[in-house]
């Protein structure tokens, strides 16, 4: 029996929103036919709107309604599925609204503004028994992949030792401290809950859990240099209040370790890598993700990306090809939100639910805590919420 399509709503219609946008709309030029847009929400209605249209097209006209209030959409709508892309601070009260209206729900990263704030999100969705999914595309491109399988399944490094990051530079003119910028939430840390370390590297932390496991224990040093101020609405400069600069040592439980330098603090010459090492030989790639992996061994020997990638890729089963890249669809967001669109259809656990994200933002977390009280933290103490000191006054600010 043909099972009902999947009745899907938007949250938020900003900047990453497009991309699922995207990512939705080529799941449909694909004949993946298992869901229709029917609603789109943001508290401008004119990108609400905008979001709509661009739907519309890929589904023989049939345009989604539009919202600046998520109540009234769930109350006035029929949806069983929700994305939401809106700014860190909402996603808690976002996706538990959600979950009491019956609704399954996709988050972007990270999970929560706060690990308390993403634990009850995840108790939410247990109570409704509703599925709560991660949105992560990093590892599930092929690079990153390929490196998962070079390091755990063909053990081509050997036994895993140590990590590297580093993400080094600068801005232009860092004397001039007032910036022509507006002050978005992202600059503020009861918003945003962090800058850098907690945005885009929460994806960095979900590839090394998924190399090596859960993590122990963090040490950090965390500044915000630059001092920038921004433009507020009334024209005047207000500061910054998350950080510029984190350097990080995270050791995991099986006895890897590794640091992380991330800076926009640092003029002159920049530089970006990663790399992964063992007792055999490394896996080394340009940028701030292995998406150019190239491995050396301990003799000089070298196998480039090209090469690696299409031996993983050759590896594969059909069952493994087709649960990792559906479709052949090798795009990140587009396959993150496929595994949300099939684990709501069938019922299935997403490949990454919010325990999983919670996890990942555990780590961010600990560099912020560690950099706050000046010591090292478990990661079980901060995951657990038994540390929070920087914490303390986001989670008080929206009484979390």
């Amino acid at each position: 029996m043909q099972k009902d399509k999947i009745r899907l709503a938007i949250i938020g219609c900003g900047g990453m929103a497009r991309a699922h946008l995207d990512a939705y709309i080529h799941l449909k030029n694909l004949g993946i036919n298992i869901f229709d847009f029917v609603a789109m929400c943001d508290v401008d209605l004119n990108r609400a709107q905008e979001f709509a249209v661009t739907a519309a097209e890929s589904q023989d006209g049939v345009q989604p309604s539009t919202y600046v209030d998520v109540n009234e959409m769930l109350d006035k709508e029929s949806l069983n599925a929700a994305d939401i892309c809106g700014p860190h601070f909402l996603h808690h009260t976002l996706a538990i609204l959600c979950f009491e209206a019956g609704l399954d729900v996709i988050v972007e990263k990270p999970l929560a503004v706060t690990i308390r704030a993403g634990h009850k999100m995840i108790q939410s969705a247990e109570m409704h028994n509703r599925i709560l999914a991660t949105a992560e595309q990093v590892r599930r491109w092929v690079g990153p992949r390929t490196v998962e399988w070079l390091i755990n399944k063909k053990k081509m490094i050997g036994q895993p030792r140590m990590f590297f990051r580093q993400g080094i530079g600068g801005p232009t003119d860092p004397e001039n401290l007032l910036r022509n910028e507006p002050m978005v939430w992202r600059k503020d840390k009861l918003t945003s809950g962090g800058n850098g370390i907690i945005d885009g590297g929460v994806h960095y932390v979900d590839l090394l859990i998924y190399f090596f496991g859960e993590p122990d224990e963090i040490y950090a040093r965390v500044e915000n240099l630059n001092q920038f101020q921004f433009q507020a609405k009334d024209g005047s400069y207000v500061s910054q209040t998350v950080e510029d600069t984190a350097l990080a040592t995270i050791a995991f439980k099986n006895g890897v370790i590794g640091q992380w330098v991330s800076t926009g603090a640092a003029p002159g010459h920049g530089m970006g890598y990663n790399s992964y090492h063992g007792s055999l030989g490394s896996i080394h790639s340009g940028g701030g993700y292995p998406e150019q992996p190239e491995l050396q061994l301990w003799d000089g020997s070298r196998q480039k990306k090209d090469d690696l990638q299409k031996a993983y890729m050759e590896s594969l089963s059909l069952e493994e090809k087709g649960r990792l890249f559906p479709h052949d669809i090798t795009e990140g967001v587009a396959l993150e939100v496929y595994d949300f669109l099939d684990a709501v259809h069938t019922r299935r656990r997403p490949e990454l639910d919010g325990v999983d994200g919670l996890k990942a933002q555990a780590v961010c977390n600990a560099i912020y805590e560690s950099g706050w009280c000046g010591e090292s933290v478990k990661f079980d103490d901060v995951y657990n919420d038994k540390i929070s000191g920087y914490q303390d006054e986001i989670n008080e600010e929206w009484q979390i």
